[in-house]
């Protein structure tokens, strides 16, 4: 028996890289798992890893740039599964471009998935936990909601939006026993180069991540770790800017 045996997780972005990771992860831990993202064929490959580990796990292809989307999503959850115990909003994109160049179109491209997105499924999930009497949403935000990367505005700005979301979430649940905490990662999985240095910066993998995801996730139901910072202890964050 797991620690979140009998629970049931929906994880957006699962298709790879850190949600299908915290997939996995969750997996391991006994939880059913509800599977979300844009493409068919890379979730059914995260499925059968899922599986491996003795427990159901539902694709929903999704975009979450449709509410009408997410609302099915949601729906579909219910369907099979009847609750939903923890929701993962993972899904992202990262872009860099300076200030001055950034489209509306690309502003709004980044801020729809990263922010907006996130708070449609917070919405949904509030109201099925607090039907239900209780749950926990995770939010997959950056370190750059905490050290601003140059070139990424909207990223920078969803992400800081994100923590907003993560404590009014979390004090908006408070009676209802709706936790929700915000994971701030460092880079993982894809080495990037700095745009001053033009160095790759160091890396950690998708799978430590995930382990804090974990951990975060089978805390009592009672105890909420607020906000994580996780990253390599080499990657540029304390002085940068």
């Amino acid at each position: 028996m797991g620690r979140l045996s009998g629970k049931v997780a929906l994880v957006t972005g699962a298709s790879r890289g850190i949600g299908k990771a915290i997939s996995i992860g969750l997996a391991r831990e006994g939880a059913s798992l509800v599977l979300a993202a844009r493409t068919t064929a890379d979730l059914v490959k995260t499925q059968a890893e899922v599986t491996r580990h003795g427990v159901p796990a539902e694709v929903v292809p999704t975009d979450v740039m449709v509410e009408q989307q997410i609302e099915d999503l949601f729906k579909r959850t219910i369907e099979r599964f009847g609750r939903l115990d923890l929701l993962i909003n993972n899904a992202g994109v990262f872009m860099k471009e300076p200030i001055e160049q950034i489209s509306t179109e690309t502003w709004d491209w980044v801020i729809n998935i990263e922010l907006r997105a996130p708070f449609i499924c917070t919405r949904a999930a509030f109201r099925i936990m607090k039907r239900q009497g209780g749950g926990r949403i995770i939010n997959i935000g950056s370190i750059s909601a905490q050290r601003v990367r140059p070139f990424t505005a909207p990223y920078n700005c969803a992400k800081f939006g994100l923590v907003g979301l993560t404590h009014t979430t979390a004090l908006e649940g408070r009676d209802y026993g709706i936790t929700c905490g915000c994971l701030h990662p460092g880079i993982t999985g894809d080495l990037i180069k700095n745009a001053a240095k033009e160095e790759p910066e160091p890396m950690m993998p998708y799978e430590a991540i995930a382990a804090t995801a974990v951990y975060m996730a089978c805390q009592p139901p009672d105890v909420n770790i607020l906000e994580l910072i996780q990253l390599p202890i080499k990657q540029p964050y304390l002085g940068r800017g």
